[in-house]
């Protein structure tokens, strides 16, 4: 508890290093990103597809596009680490819990989320598009428009996986209420199908594979603030 009463510039200088520590790890795993660039290609890549680059600079600068992104996804435990150990001083031993336990759910389903959209959604969405086309056309596909396609997927799926943890939170600081979650359902439903409209690209199919999963943490966000709540009620009267 001491540690709130620090100068302001110890605490900025704390975040400085914690900066630094992160931005380390992001750069160390993009350049290893970087040399494996094949490997991943391999990984992500639909064998039913040819992956072509119709300009010199293409393959580079997508080599480098996917090396950052993977940096930072793998980054992503540490980063949050690096986050709770600048905030920790400030908070009480039951608050340190909770935020450990929060944040080992969201890395969890962050990279839950990353596996669900680059090995079954995406995969399934390029198929329905691919067979769609057949056998008029033929496709080819550039490794840039390939790559943005499932990386915009994966970032908008990492997101949305965040979605239970926001409604916990929001609820146990008071902000939103557990009645005022389940009472807006249907407009939320709204919302998060106008949301998955603006964050994937246009067409229904990648919106509604987005959407679904949506609603579906929607739930399980409600259904985690009924337990919380439930847990809570318990304790006081105990």
């Amino acid at each position: 508890m001491k540690d709130k009463k620090l100068p302001i510039s110890l605490h900025l200088e704390e975040l400085r290093s914690r900066l630094m520590i992160c931005f380390f790890f992001v750069l160390i795993l993009a350049l290893i990103s970087f040399v494996y660039w094949h490997k991943i290609i391999n990984i992500i890549w639909l064998r039913d597809i040819s992956l072509i680059y119709i300009s010199p600079q293409e393959a580079f600068l997508t080599r480098i596009k996917v090396s950052v992104i993977c940096g930072i996804l793998f980054s992503m435990p540490i980063i949050l680490y690096q986050i709770w150990k600048f905030i920790k001083p400030a908070l009480t031993p039951k608050e340190q819990k909770f935020t450990v336990v929060l944040g080992t759910v969201s890395i969890f389903l962050f990279f839950l989320a990353v596996y669900f959209n680059v090995f079954i959604v995406s995969p399934i969405v390029i198929n329905f598009f691919l067979i769609s086309a057949q056998p008029a056309l033929t496709p080819l596909i550039s490794v840039s428009n390939y790559t943005s396609f499932l990386l915009n997927m994966t970032v908008a799926f990492a997101f949305i996986s965040q979605f239970p943890l926001f409604m916990v939170i929001a609820s146990t600081l008071g902000i939103v209420s557990s009645e005022s979650f389940s009472k807006y359902r249907k407009p939320m439903i709204i919302v998060i199908f106008t949301l998955a409209a603006v964050i994937t690209p246009p067409d229904a199919l990648s919106q509604l594979a987005l959407a679904l999963p949506m609603w579906g943490l929607y739930e399980f966000g409600l259904i985690l603030i009924k337990l919380l709540c439930k847990l809570d009620k318990r304790k006081k009267a105990g």
